[in-house]
Order: C-alpha cells, then structure tokens, then sequence
C-alpha cells in the first residue's frame, strides 16, 4: 500500500512539473516551417551558479588557494563560470538543432539561463543531491525581431551517484569518458527543448 501511494506521489510530481513549462503557442505548422539561423546563450550577473567542481578548476588552473571562498567571488571568477555554463549549454542545445529538418522560416534563438545546481561530492555523500540546469529560451523572428513563442519553466535534471560508493563510481564513469554531472543536466534541458519542438 505503501509503495503504491509512494508511486502515485512521485507520478503526481512529475505532472505537475512537466505542467509548468509553458505551450508552444505556434501551430504544429509553423513550428515545422521554423529554420534556426542562430544560438545565444546568455547568463545574467543574479543568476545563481552552485557549481564547485568548476570553481574548483578554476582555481587550479590558476594556482590559488581552494580554501578561500574570496577567489571564486571575484567578477573575473563568476564571469568564467557563467561562460562556461553558456558554452556547454550552447553544445548540448546545438546537438539537438541539428538533429531537426530545417524549414524555411528563419529564426534565432536566445537561451537564458536561470539556475544552475550541480551538488558537489561532499553534498552527495552526506545528503545526495541531483544535477540541474534551469533555462528559458526565446523563439524570435530573424527578420523582424518579433517574439515568436517561449520555451518557459524547463529544468534539465539527471541522476548523480550518491553516498560514498556513488560518488566513486560516477567518477569512475567520467574518468572513462562519461558526461560530467552539468553535461548529463544540460543534455536532457536541450533533448526537453527538442520535444517541445516536435508538432503534436
């Protein structure tokens, strides 16, 4: 019985956040005539980034210490993280574009990326957590700039090994060639934004 209600709570939860994500209010016609020209990735200054593995990159490569929570709340330090955010969304988005037959209508798209939570080994050995990259990407007209449809309230999320023994295979999975945990969060945003996309 348990576990019944268990599952039925767990399926309530995923409907109820599939809902959020606002319709595509183009006809499945025009959205199959829809031709992207290009790509814009943009990550403002309030955007929350808990990303450590990457700060913690950042500062090896620059040879500083990783004991100073000052070094990566600089402007040069959130600036890089909010690049590279931006460049790895952007490849995961491009990915599932191409996979798309092009139409004639050209339009670009603008992505805006709202949150990104990606837990560090220490949180998913002491508490768990999953990866997620949250985003809004703008549908505009290439000719006259006119706002076409929104791909609104989307979350990428993807499974992260947690407890001990989950946080040293998932980075045995990566040491072999597996996506990190923001790739796998990115990944399934740009497939989500793919299906948005499918006419119904």
């Amino acid at each position: 019985m348990f576990r019944l209600s268990l599952a039925a709570l767990l399926l309530t939860v995923g409907l109820s956040a599939c809902a959020t994500i606002a319709p595509n209010i183009l006809s499945p016609q025009d959205t199959a005539d829809l031709k992207f020209t290009s790509l814009e990735v943009v990550v403002p200054p309030e955007t929350r980034i808990d990303w450590t593995s990457a700060e913690d990159e950042y500062l090896s490569e620059r040879k500083l210490s990783r004991t100073d929570p000052a070094l990566v709340a600089t402007p040069e330090a959130r600036a890089h993280l909010r690049n590279l955010a931006a460049a790895r969304l952007k490849a995961k988005l491009e990915r599932v574009i191409a996979e798309r037959p092009a139409g004639t209508r050209p339009v670009r798209l603008v992505a805006t990326i709202k949150e990104v939570s990606i837990p560090s080994a220490v949180k998913r050995v002491i508490v768990g957590g999953t990866p997620s990259v949250r985003a809004d990407i703008d549908v505009i007209d290439a000719r006259s700039g006119a706002l076409l449809t929104t791909y609104r309230g989307a979350t990428g999320t993807k499974y992260a090994g947690n407890g001990v023994y989950g946080v040293i295979g998932d980075g045995l999975a990566q040491a072999m060639g597996a996506d990190d945990l923001y790739d796998r969060a990115a990944a399934d945003y740009a497939d989500g934004f793919g299906g948005w996309l499918k006419p119904r």
